[in-house]
């Protein structure tokens, strides 16, 4: 018997015979794959969050009204050639982009994805901590190994953010957009967050982690006070009381990076900055940079440089550029 059996062809299997049980014996016979396969793969099925049933006489059944969240789960909404191929899903992480860089280091091929059901030191941008409570966002990092130079870099974190608006379209989320450079809005309130970090030399990228905070299920009340009026969910904006399922979601934002991934690498920068002003909500809007060095910048967001850089009329009428800083929408 072959071992070479996907968790993704039991569900299949279990699947289709639509809420009633599989023998073990015909799973085995069907798969290729021995009856004590079979359990270690039903096994690892269910702490991914299937509901699984198994009966000594009767076999297995898989209860089709929830939602799963897990490897197997994303997988199957994949369209992919190289991103998300390897995903590696874990119940509870410090942090996936600290995950994911240290598999970088050690040689992890490009596309890899670490998924959380949790994150215990969840990072947002400038340091902040994210909160990552369990069952109900989506918390995961994808490995580039982009063949660029650093400057450039800032030009995936446009992408990645693209990607994500692009993803989510399907909800049907009124007022979803992006402040520059990352941040996904709406209403005001911050619903996802993009981290990008790279590891690379002075003239060379060795890999890029794109790490992706998304408020999904949450409810008002799942939020601490002092992001009570700063924060949103997906749920929240859908209008909808019943749950989203966050594998199809995660499914679909690795689809939508991997697709303006490889465009930019083939086109450049400017499919990218053309996608990215579909979901604008900095463009032509009053804003206050906050820089690095505590200086505070009141002005009208221009335009995006190829490289990334925000274009800024400062209040005087002078015109700076700027990589990086904090932006504040002035009239939110």
């Amino acid at each position: 018997m072959t071992n070479k059996v996907s968790s993704t062809d039991i569900i299949s299997v279990l699947t289709h015979a639509g809420g009633n049980f599989v023998s073990g014996e015909y799973l085995s016979q069907c798969l290729g794959i021995s009856r004590t396969a079979v359990w270690k793969r039903i096994t690892a099925l269910k702490k991914e969050g299937y509901n699984i049933e198994a009966s000594t006489k009767k076999g297995y059944r898989l209860n089709i009204t929830e939602a799963p969240y897990g490897k197997t789960s994303i997988e199957q909404g994949l369209n992919t050639h190289t991103f998300g191929r390897d995903i590696k899903f874990y119940q509870e992480i410090d942090s996936t982009n600290n995950c994911l860089k240290r598999l970088a280091s050690e040689g992890a091929q490009e596309g890899t994805v670490v998924v959380a059901n949790c994150q215990t030191a969840g990072r947002g941008r400038l340091g902040r901590n994210w909160q990552s409570a369990p069952e109900k966002g989506i918390w995961m990092s994808v490995l580039l190994r982009p063949q660029l130079h650093p400057s450039e870099v800032q030009v995936l974190t446009l992408a990645a953010s693209a990607a994500v608006c692009k993803a989510l379209e399907p909800l049907n989320i009124k007022g979803l957009g992006i402040k520059w450079p990352n941040d996904i809005l709406v209403g005001g309130k911050k619903v996802c967050g993009i981290l990008t970090e790279m590891s690379a030399e002075a003239e060379r990228v060795s890999w890029v982690v794109v790490g992706i905070g998304i408020n999904v299920n949450h409810l008002p009340r799942d939020f601490p006070a002092e992001l009570s009026d700063t924060a949103t969910s997906l749920r929240i904006e859908s209008k909808n009381d019943s749950l989203i399922n966050r594998s199809i979601v995660a499914s679909n934002i690795i689809n939508s990076l991997e697709e303006i991934y490889l465009k930019y690498l083939d086109q450049g920068a400017e499919v990218v900055i053309r996608e990215w002003k579909k979901y604008n909500l900095t463009l032509g809007n009053k804003i206050r940079l906050s820089s690095y060095d505590g200086e505070s910048i009141p002005g009208t967001a221009y335009d995006i440089l190829p490289d990334g850089r925000l274009s800024v009329r400062k209040d005087d009428g002078t015109i700076i550029n700027v990589l990086s800083g904090e932006v504040s929408l002035r009239q939110i």
